[in-house]
């Protein structure tokens, strides 16, 4: 059975925004902060989440969606380059198929009303709205993304042909990114004190929006059932997409339509269009449904800017952990057995 039309979430839940092109994420339900300098948020089986989301539109989600064979995911941890990602599969799925006008992804936006966070989607306007959404996409591909561990994935159940983009980045670039995102967003209430060192910590500590970062990148690389098939499965680097973007999108070509070809000039034009200034001044000038000011929330772009900002002694830090739960490689886990940029070009 498909995710129910009717079906909504608990009665914290908000009313329908009067315009989804402007609407801003906003604050639902009743959320609370750490005992210890802490962040807003709800709980969910001991797994914090974002006071944009509610456990009830969670538990509705995973209660009722049925996946198909049209539902691309991008599936990452926080800011390990997800709006990057979504740019990159977005273009090359406009330039596999055509899109009517009717259909949102037609214009290229990435945003929150073309390319959904199914489970903010469904907070803040209720479940009926990732209904709706997936009967103006059904007939041809169309992308989510979320930052759920595997475990969490808001479905029901997994269609055999349903693909999902996993990216991972360096761990301490996800730590620097990580913390000044938190800092800047003006919903989670991080206290304004709260230095860089002190993040490191929470973040050693797996106390997190979606959980531990190391674990998370695991959970979708060793899935802990068989729900999804490792040929459903593509894993890429934050690193490669910045510093390998023509292989980046040939690798998604092969796997988002096996045996197609895109001509070198468009394979070249979908990576240009990744550039980050690109991207920055792109969505600045046609924000679309995309929420947030890019000026604040488009940091920075490079690969190795955490070096500017972590101490020796954070860098030991993190790097001690990533060899713990990861292996030996500071940068990045064993990925072998697994479909990857370096294994599909």
């Amino acid at each position: 059975m498909p995710l129910s039309t009717t079906a909504s979430p608990a009665s914290s839940s908000p009313s329908s925004p009067s315009s989804p092109s402007t609407a801003a994420i906003r604050v639902v339900g009743s959320p609370r902060t750490l005992p210890c300098g802490g962040y807003l948020h709800h709980e969910r089986e001991g797994a914090m989440l974002p006071p944009f989301i509610l456990p009830e539109a969670l538990d509705a989600l995973r209660g009722g969606w049925d996946t198909d064979e049209n539902d691309v995911f991008v599936c990452t941890h926080q800011k390990v380059g997800t709006h990057l990602t979504k740019k990159f599969v977005l273009e090359v799925m406009r330039a596999l198929e055509e899109y009517p006008d009717e259909n949102p992804l037609s214009t290229g936006d990435i945003g929150h009303h073309t390319v959904p966070w199914p489970e903010v989607m469904a907070s803040q306007e209720g479940v009926e709205s990732v209904a709706r959404h997936r009967r103006a996409t059904a007939g041809r591909d169309r992308l989510w993304y979320v930052h759920s561990s595997y475990e969490d994935l808001p479905v029901r159940t997994i269609h055999r042909r349903t693909r999902f983009v996993c990216v991972l980045r360096d761990p301490r670039g996800a730590a620097v990114s990580q913390y000044f995102f938190y800092k800047r967003h003006p919903l989670l209430q991080v206290p304004g004190d709260l230095d860089l060192s002190g993040f490191v910590d929470r973040f050693l500590e797996g106390d997190l929006y979606f959980g531990d970062y190391h674990r998370h990148v695991l959970g979708w690389l060793r899935r802990s059932d068989d729900r999804v098939a490792d040929d459903q499965v593509l894993v890429l680097r934050y690193e490669d997409l910045v510093e390998r973007k023509l292989d980046a999108v040939r690798t998604l070509v092969e796997f988002l339509r096996p045996g197609t070809e895109l001509s070198e000039e468009r394979c070249t034009a979908i990576a240009a269009s990744t550039d980050f200034d690109t991207m920055k001044r792109s969505i600045t000038e046609r924000p679309g449904s995309f929420h947030f000011n890019p000026a604040t929330f488009f940091r920075a772009g490079t690969t190795r800017n955490w070096e500017q900002h972590l101490s020796p002694d954070d860098i030991q830090r993190i790097d001690r952990k990533t060899r713990a739960v990861w292996g030996e490689d500071p940068t990045c886990p064993d990925l072998s057995g697994v479909r990857t940029l370096s294994t599909t070009c």
